[in-house]
């Protein structure tokens, strides 16, 4: 057997080790930064949101890279393969050498089932995708549409007012709401919903569903349940700079809630993994907002150059990174 394929394991729990480091890091910003998030503007808020669901991958994949290059730079140059400096029982991260002890079966059997729990849960949200496309095809094909196609009008008395699709986003309304509605609150409910087709907002709430599971529990849910928030707010924001009235866009949310409660229906399921729907989240919180002035956008320069950085600084130390995680797994593997 090859040394990339014995070393494969060694590789795997180097990757899982660091996910969980960015596993914890993203629940200490959960603690010490809630605040310090929450004072944010929508848009910024919702950027570093991402960002924070994105760490766990971001570090197993940024890390497991790091720690790499020793082994694919003595791949290259011979001169450079620093393995033989070892004892034999050090696990190697290597690409030419065999790892030079065995991993426990237990550790294996471990790495075998997290593989197959993250795969069983990327199936079952591809599985739930798939049947929602088809539902909106449908709907697309047989309701009214403008002659853009962007706007589908459903025969229903149900208020429906929500945007389905992930790489072409339609915004499906239903007489039944538009009916409930002035003109100036449509105006409002369809430029909220265009906002969302225009950020690809169904599309990235599926992408932060699946990082969601590889945070701590608790971790995940929050970040979910917070990006909603930001994305709605986002484009609360967008209705209310359209409409030149920010109490209008405010009124708008409640009544719509209202038309939705009294109906006894929700979002319909059908669409729940590839729509976004306006009225159903967080309402209180959304109208309070735009009961105050706008938060200035603040500049995320500072915060991308500190990225930049970090990354930079796990490349300068790679040869420590690399160390630090042979260690850790030569004690591991016995």
């Amino acid at each position: 057997m090859s040394a990339v394929l014995q070393s494969a394991p060694f590789f795997a729990l180097a990757a899982a080790a660091f996910l969980l480091i960015g596993s914890l890091g993203a629940g200490a910003l959960r603690v010490f930064g809630r605040r310090a998030l929450a004072r944010l503007a929508p848009r910024a808020r919702y950027r570093a949101l991402f960002a924070v669901s994105a760490l766990p991958l971001g570090a197993a994949v940024w890390l497991t890279a790091v720690a790499s290059l020793p082994s694919l730079t003595a791949l290259v140059d011979p001169s450079m393969d620093h393995c033989v400096s070892h004892g034999g029982e050090h696990a190697h991260l290597c690409f030419v050498h065999l790892p030079g002890t065995a991993m426990r079966g237990e550790l294996v059997g471990l790495i075998v089932a997290a593989v197959a729990y993250m795969v069983c849960r990327s199936a079952g949200a591809g599985l739930g995708v798939l049947r929602a496309s088809r539902v909106t095809r449908a709907l697309v094909r047989t309701s009214q549409r403008d002659e853009s196609g962007a706007l589908v009008v459903v025969e229903t008395a149900r208020p429906i007012c929500l945007t389905v699709g992930l790489m072409t986003p339609r915004v499906v309304v239903s007489r039944g709401l538009l009916a409930g509605l002035t003109p100036e609150e449509q105006a409002v409910a369809l430029t909220h919903e265009r906002a969302h087709a225009a950020r690809r907002d169904a599309l990235m709430r599926l992408v932060a569903r699946a990082t969601a599971a590889l945070h701590l529990p608790g971790v995940g849910g929050w970040l979910l349940r917070e990006l909603e928030v930001a994305a709605e707010q986002c484009c609360d924001e967008a209705a209310a700079a359209a409409a030149g009235d920010r109490l209008l866009v405010a009124s708008t949310i409640l009544k719509v809630e209202r038309l939705v409660r009294a109906s006894g229906t929700s979002e319909p399921a059908a669409f729940a993994d590839v729509s976004v729907a306006l009225g159903t989240c967080a309402v209180e919180r959304r109208v309070e907002a735009l009961l105050v002035a706008p938060r200035v956008e603040p500049s995320l320069r500072l915060a991308g150059a500190l990225t930049v950085a970090a990354l930079g600084a796990a490349l300068a130390c790679a040869e420590g990174v690399h160390h630090l995680a042979e260690s850790a797994l030569s004690r591991i593997a016995h």
